[in-house]
């Protein structure tokens, strides 16, 4: 199985930053073979990034209205990202429209998986949130077992 462990996010806005935070709690301590990277520009980079893996785990913040540092699990292999994931972008295109575009283009890996970490700041320069930041621990320790290493 290749697999590949991608997280957005913007370093310098906020809870933005969380799949970037997930990132490098994940470094070194995911199975030999699975490649961990950043996907800090448009998200339409997802299709290059995750080419040749079975396997895609996508990490990104979420702005939905939910209570800050929420988790949710979502298998895009099976359906689209809910609508209501979404946050205003300076991107073209979102994850969640990523993913329908490498669903149509036939590029979406057989098994891909989103985790959404609920943001409740995106101001430029803050940090993370404590609600957020102690949700990316929960996150990488998900993303571990799931990929079958230590949690």
């Amino acid at each position: 199985m290749s697999a590949c462990v991608v997280c957005v996010g913007n370093e310098l806005r906020g809870d933005d930053a969380a799949g970037l935070a997930v990132l490098r709690l994940l470094e070194g301590t995911v199975p030999e073979g699975v490649r961990v990277l950043a996907c800090e520009g448009e998200p339409v980079a997802l299709l290059s990034a995750w080419e040749d893996c079975d396997t895609a785990i996508v990490v990104d913040a979420t702005h939905s209205g939910a209570e800050a540092g929420t988790v949710r699990r979502i298998l895009v292999h099976e359906e689209p990202l809910p609508d209501d994931l979404g946050r205003p972008s300076t991107h073209l295109l979102g994850v969640g429209e990523a993913v329908e575009l490498a669903r149509a283009l036939g590029r979406l890996p057989s098994r891909t998986v989103v985790y959404g970490i609920e943001a409740a700041r995106f101001d430029a320069g803050s940090p993370l949130t404590p609600e957020v930041a102690a949700a990316t621990e929960k996150v990488a320790a998900a993303i571990r077992r799931e990929l079958g290493g230590d949690a």
